[in-house]
């Protein structure tokens, strides 16, 4: 068993105050978190240990952990390891009375029971009469409004705080009571409902602190604005033996609200904790961490690996060549024995990574001619576009299909600047599209979707075909490449369609609910190597890792570029997840030229993130 590092044992040795451990990839956080929890089992004799994890499965692994070791059988008991939802589930429970909740209040875990609990809201308030018409034909505007929904909870607004305009507010409402009416909750009313009950009650925070001497948290830089304020409704300002553990680095999905400066910025400010980082990797190797340091400004010494590594980094006169070479290694490295790879090398312990799904492209037909067994992790349903374009054409549709769509109408609106316009009776969607399209960037879709109806025979060959041919000329290339590839993903969702459904049978509505049950993906195993976005990529690892398209504008993406400094950390970190992914061996490369879907070849300047490698 690998000994505790100086900075490890004083963290376990650890007994009173706040403390928070910067904890990179690799570097046993972990075993430290659940040693701690040992360590204060053992010479605390009262009082317990509460453990919040993120995942049923991390908190499998830090149960387990502790059951193995047999000195703490007569301990166990006083520690409780959990996630974070489930232990404020168990709060709510037990006493969600005191905020006038009823006993036995039950969860709606499940999105059908909430999807029919608003379409049972549409269908009977008269107020809303004409959504509710509306929904015969579509739900998507029940599934947006349960997204908003969602939002608004994890930021703990309530309907009478919230700044959207109507007629949300009073749907969010309604719906709210008609969970109170059943004597239910759903699944982001745990947080919100706990948060009630312990900001209203003083004596509970402190009963429960007083059972609790100790709280760890893992994977802190995850935590979003509800959950940051559970905490620190629980601790008050009275307790202060709170734990947290994370990576800053690795917090990348701010999309959803997530942010690490509720462990390096709040929990800095609120609690005043000690702060460890750990630099040691037990991991990753010493040439792979190297670099993903430089890459994120680590500065401190880090002095002790287990392995080497290897890492290098090369340009290539394009991407077929890029892909060429990559293959080639892969055919060596699993034909050949490594000598920091513990046991043999197969296809699955291979990851290729790129900063979006379009690079992939070139990389998937060498594999294919190769005969390399691969797979795309990716979303099981559902479309994701790169460009604002596509992603407005998406909203358009979803208003065609269903007019009443007040949620992607207001993120049209966001798009082309306009002001939200309320859904009316009798509304000409296509006027009212066209207006909020006009004298916009925008514009230019307005011909792509003339004739286009929801429940009438589509030609959508032909929609595919109006939009390429109208992109605009003054399209910067790498906006016009990324447009052009989303519409080619477009166009296969539509091929895809076209083999399943007979074409008297096509309909906007059909083609966009296959879209959003998954019938229009390529069916793939997931068996051999994999081809990951650095999004994708987060929490696994590889023995093997190859990262393509390290060209300016590609990763970091040219909209980074152009937004600025937060953004392109945003991209840093992407990197720093990608590069960590490898354990022994990590590729590095770029194209020198791109052939861009109309024919020419740009120069590519390799990406600002490999010149840290070679200064």
């Amino acid at each position: 068993m690998i000994q505790l590092s100086i900075e490890q044992k004083q963290i376990v040795e650890h007994i009173d105050g706040a403390l928070l451990v910067k904890a990179g990839p690799g570097s046993g956080k972990t075993r430290v978190l659940t040693e701690r929890v040992k360590m204060l089992l053992t010479k605390k004799k009262r009082g317990k240990v509460l453990a919040l994890t993120f995942s049923n499965m991390a908190a499998d692994e830090m149960r387990l952990r502790l059951e193995m070791d047999t000195e703490l059988s007569d301990s166990l008991k006083r520690a409780h390891v959990s996630t974070i939802h489930s232990f404020c589930l168990d709060l709510v429970q037990s006493r969600g009375y005191l905020i006038g909740l009823r006993p036995e209040v039950s969860l709606l875990e499940k999105e059908d029971d909430r999807r029919g609990l608003l379409r049972d809201l549409f269908i009977n308030e008269p107020t809303l009469l004409e959504i509710s018409n509306n929904q015969k034909k579509s739900n998507d505007f029940i599934s947006e409004c349960l997204a908003t929904i969602s939002e608004q909870k994890r930021k703990l607004i309530s309907p009478q705080d919230s700044d959207i305009e109507e007629p949300f507010p009073s749907i969010y409402k309604k719906y709210n009571d008609l969970l109170a009416a059943q004597n239910s909750m759903d699944y982001d009313d745990i947080l919100f409902f706990t948060y009630r009950i312990l900001m209203e009650n003083f004596n509970l925070a402190q009963l429960y602190t007083t059972e609790y001497r100790y709280i760890c948290i893992d994977e802190a830089q995850d935590l979003n604005k509800a959950q940051y304020r559970v905490i620190q409704a629980l601790c008050r300002n009275t307790f202060n033996n709170i734990m947290m553990v994370g990576d800053d680095y690795q917090s990348i999905y701010a999309f959803i609200g997530s942010s690490s400066k509720y462990m390096t910025d709040f929990f800095v400010q609120d609690f005043s904790p000690t702060i460890y980082t750990l630099d040691e990797n037990f991991r990753s190797a010493e040439n792979i961490m190297q670099f993903a340091n430089t890459l994120v400004g680590i500065t401190n010494d880090i002095s002790h690996y287990h392995y080497k590594g290897y890492l290098e980094i090369n340009g290539f006169e394009n991407e077929i060549e890029e892909a060429k070479d990559i293959i080639s290694k892969i055919r060596y490295l699993i034909h050949n024995k490594q000598d920091e790879i513990e046991g043999e090398l197969t296809y699955d312990k291979i990851a290729i990574i790129a900063r979006n799904k379009y690079v992939f492209s070139n990389i998937e037909s060498e594999l294919q001619g190769a005969r390399i067994p691969f797979y795309y992790r990716k979303n099981t349903s559902g479309i994701f576009f790169e460009t604002d374009f596509m992603k407005a054409f998406d909203f358009i549709l979803r208003l065609i299909i269903n007019p009443f769509d007040l949620y992607h109408k207001r993120l049209l609106c966001k798009l082309t600047g306009k002001k939200t316009i309320e859904p009316k009776i009798n509304e000409n969607i296509l006027e009212t599209i066209n207006d909020l399209l006009s004298n916009s960037a925008f514009e230019w879709l307005s011909e792509c979707i003339k004739g286009i109806e929801p429940e009438t025979k589509l030609n959508f060959d032909n929609v595919i075909n109006i939009l390429n041919d109208y992109i605009p000329n003054s399209l910067p290339d790498d906006d016009r490449y990324l447009l052009q590839q989303d519409i080619f993903e477009l166009a296969t969702h539509w091929k895809h369609y076209k083999h399943r459904v007979p074409s008297e049978n096509r309909t906007l509505v059909s083609f966009r609910h296959a879209i959003a049950l998954g019938k229009t993906q390529k069916n793939e195993t997931n068996e051999g190597v994999a081809l990951l976005t650095a999004h994708m990529s987060k929490g696994l690892e590889f023995e093997v890792v190859f990262i393509i398209g390290l060209s300016d504008g590609t990763f970091p993406d040219y909209r980074a570029i152009r937004s600025g400094e937060e953004a392109i950390v945003q991209e840093k970190n992407n990197l720093y997840v990608a590069v960590t992914r490898a354990k022994r061996q990590c590729y590095l490369s770029y194209p020198k030229f791109k052939q861009m879907p109309w024919g020419d070849c740009k120069w590519q300047e390799p990406s600002r993130f490999i010149k840290l490698l070679e200064s």
